[in-house]
């Protein structure tokens, strides 16, 4: 919000004083120079001041998805990653050997489905004849639709231990700053969403969030200009924004805000915003 304000400087008037008060030797002075300051009109801006905290954009907990032995660790702690760098690896052999077995099976299953499918292609032409009976064929039909399903499971069960060795190589999901190694080499993990599952963090840098709580009062005014015209909502549009760290001053870092929350927090009587800072 911006508001004009006058600015005037004024000349002390308790020197211009009737000619009858002065001394004969008074009127002999020269006349005293006066400084006489021309009004200016100038835009100034109101500021609030909250304090925040910043949050990264993105932060994500990596966790084994499948269980066993770390083989291999892949980074630094504290380095900059990139989306599917990899990270950890789990000992992969127990899960290629499950892939290895389910892909044996998924080929008998397949076999299986072709030999059914010939048999009933011949019912088809011997029924036609009248040279098998309606049981017959029918049972050459079921055989088929069984090999048939017992193939497309099969193929689920492959593709469920494909995944499974996928997830021994634990590759991070974003962009960011990796923390340090949670579990090292040579221990035994496990899926699970408790502490001692978690391997490692990843967070985002760019952009982050300060997130700040303003006060009710702030509030009420910042509705009452939007209401009035005098300035457009943050929840419509984005709302400039400057922040400072603690050992910093002059606001250098300039954002924008792009989320005011739909309620009043009861406990604390604020209503949180989020400033987006590239």
């Amino acid at each position: 919000m911006k508001r004009t304000f006058a600015l005037a400087a004024f000349v002390a008037v308790s020197l211009i004083l009737a000619d009858c008060s002065k001394s004969p030797a008074d009127k002999d002075q020269p006349p005293l120079p006066v400084n006489v300051v021309t009004v200016v009109e100038k835009e100034v801006n109101e500021w609030d001041e909250f304090t925040g905290r910043l949050e990264a954009v993105e932060s994500v907990e990596i966790r084994p998805r499948v269980s066993g032995y770390i083989t291999e660790i892949h980074f630094e702690a504290g380095a900059i990653i990139k989306k599917g760098d990899l990270l950890y690896v789990i000992d992969p052999r127990p899960y290629q050997a499950d892939f290895d077995r389910a892909a044996a099976e998924v080929e008998r299953m397949q076999a299986q489905e072709k030999l059914a499918q010939i048999e009933l292609d011949r019912a088809k032409e011997l029924r036609a004849k009248n040279t098998i009976s309606a049981s017959e064929f029918d049972q050459k039909a079921a055989t088929y639709q069984g090999a048939s399903a017992a193939t497309a499971s099969a193929v689920a069960a492959k593709n469920a231990a494909a995944l499974n060795l996928e997830f021994t190589q634990v590759k991070s999901p974003i962009d960011g700053r990796v923390s340090d190694e949670r579990i090292t080499l040579g221990n035994l993990v496990q899926p699970g969403a408790g502490p001692e599952n978690v391997l490692t963090t990843v967070v985002s840098v760019d952009p982050i969030y300060a997130k700040v709580d303003a006060d009710e009062n702030a509030v009420l005014k910042y509705v009452k200009l939007s209401e009035t015209g005098k300035r457009v909502s943050a929840r419509t549009a984005k709302i400039p924004a400057w922040v400072e760290l603690g050992n910093e001053t002059d606001f250098p870092h300039e954002g924008y805000v792009d989320f005011v929350d739909n309620r009043l927090d009861p406990s604390t009587g604020t209503v949180r915003a989020r400033v987006v800072l590239k």
